[in-house]
Protein backbone atom coordinates (compact mmCIF):
# COMPACT_ATOMS: atom_id res chain seq x y z
CA UNK A 1 0.00 0.00 0.00
CA UNK A 2 1.37 3.69 -0.92
CA UNK A 3 1.83 5.67 2.27
CA UNK A 4 0.25 8.76 1.49
CA UNK A 5 1.21 11.84 3.15
CA UNK A 6 -1.72 14.29 4.65
CA UNK A 7 -0.86 17.86 5.31
CA UNK A 8 -2.88 19.16 8.62
CA UNK A 9 -2.65 22.27 10.34
CA UNK A 10 -4.63 22.10 13.63
CA UNK A 11 -5.71 25.35 15.41
CA UNK A 12 -7.04 25.06 19.53
CA UNK A 13 -9.51 26.84 21.13
CA UNK A 14 -8.19 30.11 22.14
CA UNK A 15 -9.35 33.53 23.68
CA UNK A 16 -7.75 36.06 25.92
CA UNK A 17 -7.50 34.75 30.11
CA UNK A 18 -10.82 37.37 30.89
CA UNK A 19 -13.06 35.47 28.62
CA UNK A 20 -12.02 32.08 29.58
CA UNK A 21 -12.87 32.76 33.49
CA UNK A 22 -15.98 34.85 32.14
CA UNK A 23 -17.38 31.79 30.08
CA UNK A 24 -15.72 28.86 32.16
CA UNK A 25 -16.18 26.12 30.03
CA UNK A 26 -15.70 22.78 30.47
CA UNK A 27 -12.88 20.94 28.20
CA UNK A 28 -13.36 18.07 26.50
CA UNK A 29 -11.21 15.20 27.81
CA UNK A 30 -7.51 16.51 26.32
CA UNK A 31 -8.94 19.36 24.63
CA UNK A 32 -6.40 22.21 24.88
CA UNK A 33 -7.37 25.56 25.77
CA UNK A 34 -5.38 28.18 25.20
CA UNK A 35 -4.68 31.94 26.74
CA UNK A 36 -3.99 34.15 23.91
CA UNK A 37 -2.69 37.14 26.19
CA UNK A 38 -0.63 34.98 28.74
CA UNK A 39 0.65 32.33 26.48
CA UNK A 40 -0.57 29.98 29.08
CA UNK A 41 -2.71 26.81 28.68
CA UNK A 42 -4.97 24.20 30.01
CA UNK A 43 -6.06 20.61 28.91
CA UNK A 44 -9.36 19.25 29.93
CA UNK A 45 -10.50 16.13 32.10
CA UNK A 46 -14.03 16.59 30.05
CA UNK A 47 -15.56 17.39 33.86
CA UNK A 48 -13.29 20.32 35.83
CA UNK A 49 -14.90 24.03 34.50
CA UNK A 50 -12.07 26.55 33.11
CA UNK A 51 -11.70 28.21 36.70
CA UNK A 52 -10.65 25.31 38.59
CA UNK A 53 -8.47 23.52 35.84
CA UNK A 54 -4.66 24.11 36.31
CA UNK A 55 -2.34 25.36 33.84
CA UNK A 56 -0.20 22.77 32.21
CA UNK A 57 3.11 23.03 34.68
CA UNK A 58 6.31 24.54 32.92
CA UNK A 59 4.60 25.98 30.36
CA UNK A 60 6.14 29.91 29.63
CA UNK A 61 9.92 29.29 31.89
CA UNK A 62 13.08 29.25 30.98
CA UNK A 63 13.81 25.51 32.57
CA UNK A 64 12.25 22.72 34.56
CA UNK A 65 12.46 22.32 37.74
CA UNK A 66 12.27 26.16 38.11
CA UNK A 67 15.46 28.55 37.95
CA UNK A 68 16.49 31.27 40.43
CA UNK A 69 15.82 33.48 37.43
CA UNK A 70 12.16 31.79 36.92
CA UNK A 71 11.02 33.04 40.60
CA UNK A 72 10.23 36.97 41.24
CA UNK A 73 11.12 38.28 44.12
CA UNK A 74 8.96 38.02 47.24
CA UNK A 75 7.27 35.70 45.05
CA UNK A 76 7.70 32.91 47.75
CA UNK A 77 5.24 33.57 50.81
CA UNK A 78 5.18 31.58 53.73
CA UNK A 79 2.24 30.49 52.61
CA UNK A 80 3.88 28.35 49.54
CA UNK A 81 6.71 26.71 51.45
CA UNK A 82 5.27 23.61 52.17
CA UNK A 83 6.19 21.72 55.53
CA UNK A 84 9.29 19.12 55.61
CA UNK A 85 10.33 20.40 51.73
CA UNK A 86 13.70 21.57 53.08
CA UNK A 87 15.11 19.30 55.65
CA UNK A 88 17.10 21.12 58.35
CA UNK A 89 20.35 18.97 57.14
CA UNK A 90 20.14 20.27 53.63
CA UNK A 91 20.44 23.95 54.99
CA UNK A 92 24.18 25.34 56.01
CA UNK A 93 23.94 26.65 59.12
CA UNK A 94 25.57 29.80 57.86
CA UNK A 95 22.92 29.60 54.98
CA UNK A 96 20.85 32.75 54.53
CA UNK A 97 17.45 33.50 53.03
CA UNK A 98 17.53 36.32 51.27
CA UNK A 99 14.81 38.65 52.77
CA UNK A 100 13.38 39.95 48.85
CA UNK A 101 13.00 36.32 48.56
CA UNK A 102 10.16 36.43 50.91
CA UNK A 103 6.47 37.25 50.63
CA UNK A 104 6.30 41.12 50.79
CA UNK A 105 4.66 42.54 54.45
CA UNK A 106 3.34 46.30 55.05
CA UNK A 107 4.74 49.29 55.73
CA UNK A 108 6.32 49.14 59.55
CA UNK A 109 5.08 45.65 59.63
CA UNK A 110 7.77 43.09 61.85
CA UNK A 111 8.90 39.74 61.38
CA UNK A 112 8.39 36.99 64.33
CA UNK A 113 7.47 33.72 65.09
CA UNK A 114 3.76 32.83 64.20
CA UNK A 115 1.32 31.76 67.19
CA UNK A 116 2.72 27.92 66.87
CA UNK A 117 6.32 28.65 67.27
CA UNK A 118 7.35 27.12 63.52
CA UNK A 119 6.97 29.46 60.96
CA UNK A 120 7.60 32.93 60.62
CA UNK A 121 5.54 35.81 59.48
CA UNK A 122 4.79 39.76 58.91
CA UNK A 123 3.00 41.19 61.97
CA UNK A 124 1.40 44.80 62.76
CA UNK A 125 0.54 43.46 66.02
CA UNK A 126 3.52 42.35 67.36
CA UNK A 127 3.51 40.35 71.06
CA UNK A 128 6.10 40.15 73.06
CA UNK A 129 5.72 37.15 75.52
CA UNK A 130 8.59 38.00 78.10
CA UNK A 131 9.43 41.92 78.74
CA UNK A 132 9.84 44.62 76.57
CA UNK A 133 13.10 46.70 77.43
CA UNK A 134 13.32 49.61 75.98
CA UNK A 135 16.85 51.78 77.71
CA UNK A 136 15.94 54.91 75.92
CA UNK A 137 12.90 57.05 74.96
CA UNK A 138 10.43 54.67 72.38
CA UNK A 139 8.13 57.30 69.98
CA UNK A 140 4.76 55.71 68.94
CA UNK A 141 3.30 57.22 65.76
CA UNK A 142 -0.56 55.59 66.53
CA UNK A 143 -2.63 54.56 69.51
CA UNK A 144 -1.06 52.46 71.48
CA UNK A 145 -3.49 50.21 73.93
CA UNK A 146 -2.23 48.50 76.81
CA UNK A 147 -4.18 45.74 77.95
CA UNK A 148 -3.02 45.46 81.91
CA UNK A 149 -2.35 48.03 84.07
CA UNK A 150 0.56 50.96 83.46
CA UNK A 151 3.04 51.60 85.96
CA UNK A 152 4.90 54.89 85.50
CA UNK A 153 8.15 55.02 87.84
CA UNK A 154 9.41 59.07 87.43
CA UNK A 155 8.67 62.24 88.99
CA UNK A 156 6.63 63.83 86.11
CA UNK A 157 4.55 62.83 83.38
CA UNK A 158 3.97 64.40 80.52
CA UNK A 159 0.90 64.21 78.32
CA UNK A 160 0.90 66.45 75.52
CA UNK A 161 -2.54 66.12 74.13
CA UNK A 162 -5.75 68.09 73.19
CA UNK A 163 -7.86 65.83 74.82
CA UNK A 164 -7.85 63.84 77.90
CA UNK A 165 -10.62 60.87 78.09
CA UNK A 166 -10.72 58.80 81.12
CA UNK A 167 -13.04 56.15 81.13
CA UNK A 168 -12.86 55.74 85.02
CA UNK A 169 -15.09 58.22 86.94
CA UNK A 170 -13.09 58.04 90.19
CA UNK A 171 -9.63 59.70 89.81
CA UNK A 172 -7.34 59.32 92.79
CA UNK A 173 -4.56 61.40 93.64
CA UNK A 174 -2.23 61.47 96.91
CA UNK A 175 -2.33 57.65 96.59
CA UNK A 176 1.00 56.89 99.10
CA UNK A 177 0.92 53.83 101.22
CA UNK A 178 -0.05 55.76 104.36
CA UNK A 179 -2.62 58.77 103.12
CA UNK A 180 -3.30 61.63 105.92
CA UNK A 181 -4.71 64.92 105.90
CA UNK A 182 -1.15 66.57 106.24
CA UNK A 183 0.17 64.50 102.67
CA UNK A 184 -3.00 65.47 101.01
CA UNK A 185 -2.03 69.48 101.96
CA UNK A 186 -2.02 71.08 98.50
CA UNK A 187 -2.95 68.84 96.84
CA UNK A 188 -5.41 69.45 93.96
CA UNK A 189 -5.68 70.48 90.09
CA UNK A 190 -3.69 73.71 88.91
CA UNK A 191 -4.77 75.20 85.53
CA UNK A 192 -1.55 77.13 84.15
CA UNK A 193 -2.81 81.04 82.51
CA UNK A 194 -1.73 84.07 83.17
CA UNK A 195 -1.93 83.24 86.82
CA UNK A 196 -2.36 79.81 87.93
CA UNK A 197 -6.26 78.58 87.99
CA UNK A 198 -6.10 76.44 91.44
CA UNK A 199 -8.50 73.69 93.10
CA UNK A 200 -6.05 72.68 96.41
CA UNK A 201 -7.10 71.08 99.38
CA UNK A 202 -5.89 73.33 102.25
CA UNK A 203 -5.40 71.23 105.41
CA UNK A 204 -5.37 74.60 107.49
CA UNK A 205 -9.09 75.38 106.94
CA UNK A 206 -9.92 72.06 106.15
CA UNK A 207 -11.43 72.66 103.19
CA UNK A 208 -10.92 72.63 99.08
CA UNK A 209 -9.79 75.93 98.13
CA UNK A 210 -10.88 77.65 94.63
CA UNK A 211 -8.41 80.79 93.64
CA UNK A 212 -11.15 81.84 90.74
CA UNK A 213 -14.84 82.10 90.67
CA UNK A 214 -17.70 79.70 90.65
CA UNK A 215 -20.43 80.44 88.00
CA UNK A 216 -22.81 77.64 87.88
CA UNK A 217 -25.31 77.50 84.72
CA UNK A 218 -28.79 78.74 84.31
CA UNK A 219 -31.75 77.15 86.68
CA UNK A 220 -28.95 75.39 88.50
CA UNK A 221 -28.39 75.86 92.69
CA UNK A 222 -26.07 75.53 95.47
CA UNK A 223 -26.83 72.50 97.75
CA UNK A 224 -25.51 71.02 101.03
CA UNK A 225 -26.70 67.26 101.87
CA UNK A 226 -29.03 67.52 98.88
CA UNK A 227 -31.09 70.32 100.36
CA UNK A 228 -31.00 74.11 97.96
CA UNK A 229 -29.39 76.59 99.90
CA UNK A 230 -28.72 78.96 96.95
CA UNK A 231 -29.34 80.08 93.17
CA UNK A 232 -29.05 82.91 91.07
CA UNK A 233 -32.00 84.84 92.55
CA UNK A 234 -33.08 83.45 96.07
CA UNK A 235 -32.18 81.68 98.93
CA UNK A 236 -33.43 78.31 100.21
CA UNK A 237 -36.30 77.13 101.80
CA UNK A 238 -34.12 75.85 104.57
CA UNK A 239 -32.23 78.54 105.30
CA UNK A 240 -33.83 80.22 108.50
CA UNK A 241 -31.33 81.72 110.13
CA UNK A 242 -28.33 84.46 109.58
CA UNK A 243 -26.27 86.73 111.82
CA UNK A 244 -26.66 89.29 109.39
CA UNK A 245 -26.39 93.08 110.83
CA UNK A 246 -27.58 94.97 107.31
CA UNK A 247 -29.19 94.09 104.18
CA UNK A 248 -29.88 96.35 100.92
CA UNK A 249 -33.67 97.26 99.36
CA UNK A 250 -35.72 94.45 100.27
CA UNK A 251 -38.65 94.64 97.88
CA UNK A 252 -40.33 91.54 98.10
CA UNK A 253 -40.97 88.91 100.67
CA UNK A 254 -43.34 87.90 103.61
CA UNK A 255 -41.79 89.19 107.24
CA UNK A 256 -42.26 86.08 109.66
CA UNK A 257 -39.94 87.53 112.49
CA UNK A 258 -40.22 89.47 115.39
CA UNK A 259 -42.45 91.93 115.63
CA UNK A 260 -41.28 95.53 114.42
CA UNK A 261 -41.38 97.89 117.51
CA UNK A 262 -42.27 101.19 117.43
CA UNK A 263 -38.78 102.78 118.36
CA UNK A 264 -37.40 100.87 114.57
CA UNK A 265 -40.09 102.79 112.41
CA UNK A 266 -38.99 106.09 111.56
CA UNK A 267 -41.83 109.22 111.94
CA UNK A 268 -43.59 109.49 109.29
CA UNK A 269 -42.25 106.17 107.70
CA UNK A 270 -45.67 104.68 106.88
CA UNK A 271 -47.44 106.57 103.97
CA UNK A 272 -50.81 106.08 102.92
CA UNK A 273 -49.43 104.06 100.10
CA UNK A 274 -47.98 101.70 102.81
CA UNK A 275 -51.44 101.11 104.54
CA UNK A 276 -53.05 97.70 103.07
CA UNK A 277 -56.30 99.04 101.33
CA UNK A 278 -59.27 98.08 102.96
CA UNK A 279 -62.86 97.01 101.16
CA UNK A 280 -63.97 100.30 101.65
CA UNK A 281 -64.41 101.59 98.24
CA UNK A 282 -62.34 105.15 97.77
CA UNK A 283 -64.42 108.50 97.25
CA UNK A 284 -66.62 110.84 99.32
CA UNK A 285 -69.81 109.59 101.39
CA UNK A 286 -72.68 111.95 102.22
CA UNK A 287 -74.05 111.52 105.04
CA UNK A 288 -71.76 108.56 105.45
CA UNK A 289 -72.68 105.46 107.84
CA UNK A 290 -69.24 104.69 108.81
CA UNK A 291 -67.68 101.34 110.55
CA UNK A 292 -64.00 102.12 112.46
CA UNK A 293 -61.88 99.31 113.75
CA UNK A 294 -59.42 98.88 117.22
CA UNK A 295 -57.06 100.60 114.82
CA UNK A 296 -59.07 103.60 113.83
CA UNK A 297 -59.22 102.12 110.22
CA UNK A 298 -61.94 102.45 108.56
CA UNK A 299 -63.74 99.32 107.34
CA UNK A 300 -66.90 100.00 106.25
CA UNK A 301 -68.69 103.04 104.91
CA UNK A 302 -71.90 103.96 102.99
CA UNK A 303 -73.68 106.82 101.66
CA UNK A 304 -77.13 108.22 103.54
CA UNK A 305 -79.73 110.53 103.13
CA UNK A 306 -80.10 113.97 104.78
CA UNK A 307 -83.64 114.47 106.78
CA UNK A 308 -86.24 116.37 105.12
CA UNK A 309 -86.20 119.43 107.19
CA UNK A 310 -90.27 119.21 106.01
CA UNK A 311 -90.70 115.82 107.47
CA UNK A 312 -91.38 113.89 110.76
CA UNK A 313 -90.43 110.52 110.06
CA UNK A 314 -90.49 107.41 111.91
CA UNK A 315 -90.66 103.71 110.52
CA UNK A 316 -92.80 103.51 107.41
CA UNK A 317 -95.39 106.69 109.24
CA UNK A 318 -94.31 110.26 108.64
CA UNK A 319 -96.04 113.60 108.96
CA UNK A 320 -94.51 115.96 106.12
CA UNK A 321 -95.33 119.93 105.53
CA UNK A 322 -95.77 120.51 101.31
CA UNK A 323 -94.99 124.07 100.04
CA UNK A 324 -96.02 124.10 96.73
CA UNK A 325 -96.75 127.65 96.51
CA UNK A 326 -101.04 127.64 96.16
CA UNK A 327 -101.20 124.27 96.86
CA UNK A 328 -99.34 124.01 100.20
CA UNK A 329 -100.51 121.40 102.72
CA UNK A 330 -100.02 119.26 105.55
CA UNK A 331 -100.35 115.55 105.17
CA UNK A 332 -99.98 112.61 107.24
CA UNK A 333 -98.84 109.01 105.73
CA UNK A 334 -98.88 105.81 107.39
CA UNK A 335 -97.53 102.14 106.02
CA UNK A 336 -96.34 104.48 102.86
CA UNK A 337 -100.05 105.56 102.22
CA UNK A 338 -101.21 109.44 102.37
CA UNK A 339 -105.05 109.22 105.11
CA UNK A 340 -105.60 112.49 105.90
CA UNK A 341 -104.53 115.69 104.36
CA UNK A 342 -105.31 119.49 105.51
CA UNK A 343 -105.43 121.74 102.41
CA UNK A 344 -104.44 125.33 101.43
CA UNK A 345 -107.54 126.30 103.05
CA UNK A 346 -107.92 124.76 105.78
CA UNK A 347 -109.82 121.77 104.02
CA UNK A 348 -109.63 117.58 105.27
CA UNK A 349 -108.57 115.74 102.51
CA UNK A 350 -109.44 111.49 102.52
CA UNK A 351 -106.67 109.70 100.84
CA UNK A 352 -105.00 112.43 99.13
CA UNK A 353 -106.65 116.01 97.99
CA UNK A 354 -110.51 114.05 97.86
CA UNK A 355 -112.06 117.05 99.68
CA UNK A 356 -115.88 115.24 99.72
CA UNK A 357 -118.58 117.69 98.79
CA UNK A 358 -120.75 120.50 100.06
CA UNK A 359 -122.58 118.81 103.38
CA UNK A 360 -120.96 115.75 103.47
CA UNK A 361 -119.66 114.35 106.58
CA UNK A 362 -116.38 112.31 107.59
CA UNK A 363 -117.85 109.01 108.49
CA UNK A 364 -115.93 105.89 110.11
CA UNK A 365 -116.07 102.66 108.90
CA UNK A 366 -115.01 101.04 112.06
CA UNK A 367 -111.26 99.73 113.69
CA UNK A 368 -110.62 98.06 110.17
CA UNK A 369 -111.33 100.48 107.83
CA UNK A 370 -110.64 104.16 106.71
CA UNK A 371 -113.06 107.12 106.93
CA UNK A 372 -115.03 108.04 104.07
CA UNK A 373 -117.03 111.21 103.32
CA UNK A 374 -120.39 110.68 103.03
CA UNK A 375 -123.98 112.54 102.53
CA UNK A 376 -125.91 112.21 105.68
CA UNK A 377 -129.70 112.14 105.96
CA UNK A 378 -131.48 115.39 106.67
CA UNK A 379 -131.74 116.34 110.14
CA UNK A 380 -135.14 118.62 109.80
CA UNK A 381 -137.24 120.52 107.74
CA UNK A 382 -136.36 123.05 105.73
CA UNK A 383 -138.16 125.80 103.69
CA UNK A 384 -138.17 129.41 102.20
CA UNK A 385 -136.85 132.07 104.78
CA UNK A 386 -137.17 130.51 108.51
CA UNK A 387 -139.77 128.50 107.18
CA UNK A 388 -139.32 124.63 107.91
CA UNK A 389 -141.84 122.86 106.82
CA UNK A 390 -141.06 120.66 104.05
CA UNK A 391 -138.09 117.70 104.36
CA UNK A 392 -135.81 117.02 101.65
CA UNK A 393 -134.09 113.56 100.00
CA UNK A 394 -133.05 111.54 96.97
CA UNK A 395 -135.30 109.84 95.42
CA UNK A 396 -133.07 107.53 93.72
CA UNK A 397 -130.81 105.17 95.80
CA UNK A 398 -127.47 104.23 94.85
CA UNK A 399 -126.00 102.23 97.63
CA UNK A 400 -126.45 99.30 99.26
CA UNK A 401 -127.84 100.62 103.22
CA UNK A 402 -128.78 99.04 105.98
CA UNK A 403 -131.65 100.24 108.38
CA UNK A 404 -130.75 99.88 111.87
CA UNK A 405 -132.38 97.60 113.92
CA UNK A 406 -135.29 99.19 116.10
CA UNK A 407 -135.58 101.93 113.20
CA UNK A 408 -138.36 103.38 111.26
CA UNK A 409 -138.01 104.84 107.70
CA UNK A 410 -140.66 106.85 105.85
CA UNK A 411 -139.42 107.96 102.48
CA UNK A 412 -141.80 109.77 99.98
CA UNK A 413 -142.24 108.21 96.78
CA UNK A 414 -141.80 107.20 94.14
CA UNK A 415 -138.16 105.82 95.06
CA UNK A 416 -136.02 104.63 92.51
CA UNK A 417 -133.42 101.40 93.45
CA UNK A 418 -130.43 101.30 91.14
CA UNK A 419 -129.21 97.96 90.31
CA UNK A 420 -126.35 96.83 92.24
CA UNK A 421 -127.59 98.86 95.37
CA UNK A 422 -129.22 97.15 98.57
CA UNK A 423 -131.65 98.60 101.31
CA UNK A 424 -131.93 95.71 104.23
CA UNK A 425 -134.40 96.31 106.79
CA UNK A 426 -134.08 94.13 109.74
CA UNK A 427 -136.80 92.54 111.46
CA UNK A 428 -137.35 94.96 114.27
CA UNK A 429 -137.52 97.75 111.64
CA UNK A 430 -140.35 99.56 109.13
CA UNK A 431 -139.39 101.45 106.11
CA UNK A 432 -142.61 103.28 104.70
CA UNK A 433 -142.65 104.30 101.30
CA UNK A 434 -145.56 107.17 101.28
CA UNK A 435 -147.00 108.09 97.04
Amino acid sequence: MTATNVRVQMQQRRDTAANWASANPTLLSGELGYETDTSKFKIGDGSTAWNSLAFVPGFAISAYPLATADIADSAITAAKIADGVIANAEISSTAEIAVSKLGNGSARQLLQTDSSGTGVEFASNIDVPGTLDVTSAATFDNNVTIQGDLTVNGTTTTIDTTTLVVEDKNIEMGAVSTPTDLTADGGGITLKGATDKTINWVNSTDAWTFSEHLNIASAKEFRIAGTKVLDATSLGAAVVASSLTSVGTIATGVWNGTPIATAYIADDAVTAAKLADTAVTPGSYTVSDITVDAQGRITAAANGTLPDADKIIEGNTEAEVVDTGADGHFKVTTEGSERIRVGPAGQIGIAGANYGATGQVLTSTGSGGAISWTTPASAGATGGGTDAWALEHDNTITTTYTIGSGKNVISAGPMTINAGATITVPATSIWRILD
